[in-house]
């Protein structure tokens, strides 16, 4: 009985075809870069006397069609074969870097005039129509967010019909409102936990509030703040003076109750697009 060691060969058998197909398409895919491309079928080439440069160009060749690897090593037939002009591989259309040539001009032009199209529309659009474009398409600058805020703090000031609530305040769940000054909400919710919370319901609120980080939904809720928004309030207040900007945990949805607060709050200021995208939030 042979107690022997047990050998076991492993041979590896290379068709050139297979490498070949598989070098155009990862090219002419675009999933591999030409460098890349062209150093693996340099790789396939080594082990002759034959110059670099050479090398290179059979592989530059491989990928035009003018010559292809062909065979099998563990045959002993893998090689390379060339072909003289009028005898080149037909390859196929996606693999033709001719018409490629000519479909990205084509692209080109057509991008061109495209953007001749959108220069002219631009021109004929409002600037506010073409701010909120750019909102649309994530291009918005910091000009336009100036510009923003300004048309908003001077919607408000001009704004004066007679509404069944202040601009500013806290909207509980259930749909309470608390009108608050601008700039005084922080207060506000601090006084609101003092009033409101036990002593030992405050210090468990404290504790919370030092060991969350300060995450915030918003850097216009901290401390008690933070905490009522934790709890499902609307923080209703523009730092630009603007039209309120509500601010809740973005882990939460809108109460019912809150919806309908918001939608008539809006409505009753004209802002028939923030009143709608209450209800479109779910």
């Amino acid at each position: 009985m042979n107690d022997g060691p047990i050998v076991r060969r492993i041979s590896f058998d290379i068709h050139g075809e297979f490498i070949t197909q598989l070098a155009r398409e990862w090219f002419y895919t675009g999933e591999k870069s030409h460098e890349k491309v062209i150093e693996i079928l340099m790789d396939s080439m080594t082990g002759t006397d034959t110059p670099e440069a050479q090398i290179r160009r059979y592989a530059e060749d491989i990928l035009l069609g003018r010559a292809a690897l062909k065979g099998s090593t563990a045959a002993g037939t893998y090689h390379l074969e060339t072909y003289e002009p009028g005898e080149e591989e037909q390859m196929p259309q996606s693999m033709n870097i001719w018409k490629e040539v000519e479909r990205r001009k084509k692209a080109e032009k057509d991008l061109r005039r495209m953007i001749e199209r959108w220069d002219v529309a631009m021109d004929h659009i409002s600037e506010s129509t073409q701010r909120e474009i750019r909102k649309e398409l994530g291009e918005e600058t910091a000009e336009d967010r100036q510009q923003d805020a300004l048309d908003s703090f001077m919607a408000r000031m001009m704004d004066k019909e007679d509404h069944t609530t202040e601009d500013y305040g806290w909207l509980e769940p259930d749909g309470t409102f608390h009108a608050v000054e601008w700039g005084n909400h922080q207060e506000w919710a601090n006084d609101y936990l003092d009033k409101n919370l036990t002593q030992e319901e405050r210090f468990a609120a404290m504790v919370e509030i030092n060991a969350s980080g300060m995450v915030k939904s918003s850097p216009d809720v901290i401390g008690a703040a933070d905490y009522l928004v934790r709890r499902g309030w609307v923080l209703l207040h523009n730092p630009q003076q603007g039209i309120a900007i509500p601010t809740r945990d973005i882990t939460r949805e809108y109460t019912k109750a809150q919806k309908e607060f918001l939608y008539d709050y809006y409505m009753e200021r004209d802002c028939k697009e923030e009143a709608n995208a209450i209800w479109q939030d779910e």
